[in-house]
């Protein structure tokens, strides 16, 4: 079955990108009530136009002139597969059911990508015709998904912030209805076990009384206690589960207080390797901030002073007991008001 969540060998990177947007495709049961009638048919073409290329996408990649270059890094590759919706966004002066746009604007935008993509949107109905100036861009099997994308891309710049071609790209339809996306968002695209595992982290932060927020970016999810964040589930490639659990500083008061808390551990040992391996060590990528350059240990670990965090990347079951004391400790420092603020990024 293409699109299956519990799928984990991929033949390459691009296969894999294109796993990630099909799974992460809302179906119409979910999106569609949330639609104004006058584009519900509209919508609805754009969801099986998309649905049909991406499984195209998934069985021919050479026909879409789809390569791997040896020579870049995997997220580089898979920007192949986003063309086709950054040309919908770039496609913007709608007449009726018709994109229309200055010829030269158009090459412009053709030429940047390969001949053999522009080749496979003509096989799934769309049509170019040149009027010498312009440009009239329409689909004849899905004529209606142009009218959809359009309203799509305007509702996301209109209601929010970041993110907003992913409303597009997923046909994530409730954007007409400003939806705040949440941790169930996120947990839609796991496949089970890793679902599972996600639900139990849900499930302990809550008993501990720390929030989830609603979702600022598109798959991070954000819980709080207190005003400041206590751990943050994202998304990783291959739809694995990354997360993100504040430190401390070690110059502070806020790191001693850790460090005195977890010496108690019987198996503290064990639990520093863990926090040693995970911690994602500040980089100085601003040299001009208040931190210290210097570099410390951090469980012998050097790292600059500046505030370090810990990442985790497709967590495992035997994983937890230390995931939950790290989310306690955090949680100790913001009741004991000595935490300091941390705000990863998506690394």
């Amino acid at each position: 079955m293409i699109f299956d969540k519990n799928q984990t060998v991929f033949k390459d990177c691009i296969q894999e990108k294109v796993w990630e947007i099909g799974t992460g495709l809302l179906p119409l049961e979910i999106t569609l009530p949330y639609v104004p009638a006058e584009y519900k048919s509209a919508c609805g073409d754009l969801y099986h136009f998309t649905h049909t290329l991406l499984a195209d996408m998934y069985e021919n990649p050479d026909l879409f002139g789809f390569a791997v270059d040896p020579s870049k890094q995997d997220y580089e590759n898979k920007k192949q597969v986003e063309f086709y919706f950054w040309f919908l966004g770039g496609l913007i002066n709608l007449v009726g059911n018709q994109y229309e746009m200055p010829s030269d604007k158009f090459y412009k935008l053709i030429r940047k990508f390969n001949p053999l993509s522009v080749e496979m949107l003509k096989k799934h109905g769309f049509i170019f015709e040149d009027r010498g100036g312009a440009v009239v861009v329409s689909n004849g099997i899905y004529p209606d998904m142009l009218a959809g994308s359009k309203a799509v891309i305007e509702a996301g710049y209109a209601n929010y912030q970041v993110n907003r071609d992913n409303f597009l790209m997923y046909c994530d339809f409730r954007a007409f209805a400003k939806y705040k996306r949440t941790y169930e968002d996120l947990h839609f695209v796991f496949g089970d076990d890793t679902r599972r595992l996600a639900q139990q982290l849900h499930a302990y932060n809550v008993s501990q009384k720390i929030a989830p927020q609603k979702c600022t970016y598109f798959y991070r999810v954000e819980y709080k206690q207190k005003g400041k964040i206590v751990y943050i589930s994202n998304l990783s490639p291959k739809n694995q589960l990354r997360i993100y659990i504040g430190f401390a500083e070690i110059d502070g008061e806020a790191y001693k207080m850790m460090e005195d808390e977890i010496r108690r551990y019987d198996d503290c040992d064990e639990f520093a390797e863990f926090c040693r391996s995970n911690l994602k060590k500040c980089t100085n990528c601003s040299p001009g901030c208040n931190k210290k350059n210097s570099t410390t240990e951090i469980f012998g670990k050097k790292t600059f002073v500046s505030q370090p965090y810990i990442r985790i990347v497709a967590p495992k079951e035997q994983d937890l007991k230390h995931i939950f004391r790290l989310i306690e400790l955090r949680s100790m420092l913001i009741k004991a008001g000595i935490s300091e603020t941390f705000y990863p990024g998506n690394g």
